[in-house]
Formats: structure tokens, C-alpha cells, sequence
């Protein structure tokens, strides 16, 4: 039965979207959250500053709450890198430690990141090939829910705008493109042939509330679209104007991979219905960019990798 839901990392991009839906569906819920990125939280909902590595704080609360939504942890290739031991500390460590203390039922978000490099669509079964620390930490941590009353969440790149209160990510390829594009009324391309599967932020937040008293357990793909670097740039300068510049130069992202979604389609968890289309993201941050609303989206703020840099120097 749920009772009362703890999303860990709910301050965050994802954290914005599931929070909304949670109160909109008059789900009781609070947010255990450190706020990495922030020096605030305003949303008015029940908040609990917290460390997911502090265990006692954890190990006290924990009993509370029916379920756990574990969004926390060091997103991002770039930003994991920074500090390896900080991030299988968060990433990995943490989710060990809930894994054995907590009984009820939890939803976890991964990373497609997992399969690295394939030339060959990519299912739940399908082999992993970890090409960064963050990709690592999370497949680790995946292990650990293994025979739990767990859903695990492979998430494509995530785009669009989250919510009133959480801090937008502009390192994100979707975000990142189409602000560059409406900024310098151009987009550059290294290659474009790589592929990516893309979902968004306010579809990943419906989905994993949708699922909180599912018996689905194990994990799934989640995405909406796989395309191309490239034909995604065609998607931005359709909506913005731009001009494309394509070059041969290396691009230092290896990540390629098509993600296949027939086993949550086919088991329930999700459909293929979605309001929240990749060019309806790129609206969404094209208006962002234009109306001047964040005076300055290039900023250290808006990228994982970026503010953890001066963070933690």
C-alpha cells in the first residue's frame, strides 16, 4: 500500500517533474535532498536536508515512507570524473547501504549510458559496455537492487523544462543545442552520425509515479525517440533558423546507441504516448533563451560538470 513516498534527490531536474506530479495526485511525499546545486529550495513541500551518505540520518527516517524514488547522485560523464571516489561514494555506495536497510519499494534511475558504444539496438538484455565512471557507478548500483522490490530506470538524455522551482541543466544535448542555436543562430555538428535516445524530464516524472504500486520490478529502457546527432540538428534548425556546420573533427562523446523499449511497452509500464515531443522541447527552451527570463544560461550553474568544478576545487 503506498503511504507516503521519500524522494530522495527531489530538488533536482527529475526531482522538479516528480514532485509536481506527486502533489498534483495528492500523494504524500518528501524530499530528502543535500541541494548540490542549490542554495535554496522554495517549493512548499516537506523537506528534509540530507546527505545520501550520511547513513544514520537515513537509517532514522527511512521506516516513514512506503517507497523511494533514489534520484540522487553525480549526473553526467564530465562530472563524475572530477572526483571518482565522491562519486561511487553517492552513486554506488549510497544505493548499497538502502538496499540493505529498506524493505518497501523503490524506483531507481540509471543511465542507457550502461551500454556504452553498440552498433546494434539496445535492450534490457542486451550486453553493457560502461565507457565513464558515472555509467559505471550506476550499472554497479543496479546490482544491488537485484531481488528487491525494485524498478530500475534506464533513462535516455533527458530535455525540456522541469518545473517552476528546479534548476534547468544546459548541459544537456537537446537544452544545450537549442540554446546555441537561438543565441548564435548556428549549430555546430561533430559527425552527427552518433544516436541517442531522448525523453522528456516531465515524461520520465509521470512514468516513475506511475509505477509506484505497479508489481512490475527489474529493469526497463526508458525513452521516447532515438535519432541521430545529426537529424536532431535538422529538428533545431527547423524550429530556430540556425544554420547546420557539419565537421569531421573527433567528438570526444563516444556514446552510440538506440535504445529499444518493447519490453515496458509490452509489460505496461509506460506507452507511447507522450505530449512532450523533442521538437516541443526545443520550443520550450528556444522560449527560455529568447524572453531573457535566466539572464545569463551559460553559466557555471547550469552544468553539472562545470559547477562541480568550481565547487569542489
Amino acid at each position: 500500500m503506498l503511504k507516503k513516498v521519500l524522494v530522495v534527490g527531489g530538488a533536482g531536474y527529475i526531482g522538479g517533474s516528480v514532485t509536481d506530479i506527486l502533489a498534483d495526485k495528492k500523494i504524500p511525499f518528501t524530499v530528502y535532498d543535500n541541494l548540490t546545486y542549490e542554495n535554496h529550495y522554495l517549493k512548499p513541500v516537506d523537506f528534509i536536508f540530507g546527505d545520501v551518505r550520511d547513513r544514520k540520518k537515513l537509517k532514522q527516517i527511512l521506516f516513514n515512507y512506503s517507497h523511494v524514488v533514489w534520484l540522487a547522485a553525480i549526473v553526467g560523464d564530465g562530472a563524475c570524473a572530477i572526483n571518482p571516489q565522491l562519486t561511487k561514494g553517492v552513486n554506488q555506495e549510497a544505493v548499497k547501504f538502502i538496499s540493505s536497510h529498506y524493505d518497501g519499494r523503490i524506483i531507481f534511475t540509471s543511465t542507457c549510458s550502461v551500454y556504452g558504444k553498440s552498433e546494434f539496438p539496445v535492450a534490457e538484455s542486451s550486453k553493457t559496455s560502461p565507457l565513464s565512471v558515472y555509467a559505471k557507478t550506476k550499472l554497479e548500483a543496479e546490482k544491488y537492487l537485484k531481488g528487491k522490490d525494485s524498478l530500475i530506470f534506464r533513462l535516455g538524455t533527458a530535455y525540456g523544462i522541469s518545473d517552476t522551482y528546479s534548476r534547468i541543466r544546459m548541459d544537456l544535448a537537446i537544452n544545450y543545442m537549442t540554446m546555441n542555436a537561438v543565441k548564435n543562430s548556428k549549430l555546430t555538428v561533430y559527425g552527427g552520425k552518433q544516436c541517442r535516445p531522448f525523453i522528456h524530464v516531465r515524461d520520465i516524472g509521470r512514468i516513475i509515479v506511475d509505477n509506484l504500486n505497479a508489481q512490475n520490478k527489474g529493469i526497463y529502457n526508458l525513452a521516447c525517440f532515438n535519432i541521430s546527432i545529426l537529424d536532431l540538428a535538422k529538428l533545431i534548425k527547423k524550429e530556430t533558423g540556425c544554420e547546420i556546420t557539419i565537421t569531421k573533427e573527433f567528438f570526444e562523446d563516444r556514446r552510440n546507441y538506440n535504445a529499444v523499449i518493447a519490453k515496458g511497452l509490452k509489460d505496461g509500464v509506460f506507452t507511447d504516448k507522450t505530449f512532450y515531443t523533442i521538437p516541443f522541447g526545443i520550443r520550450e527552451i528556444k522560449e527560455l533563451t529568447e524572453s531573457n527570463r535566466v539572464k545569463n544560461l551559460e553559466i557555471e550553474l547550469y552544468s553539472n560538470e562545470k559547477y562541480l568544478l568550481q565547487t569542489l576545487k
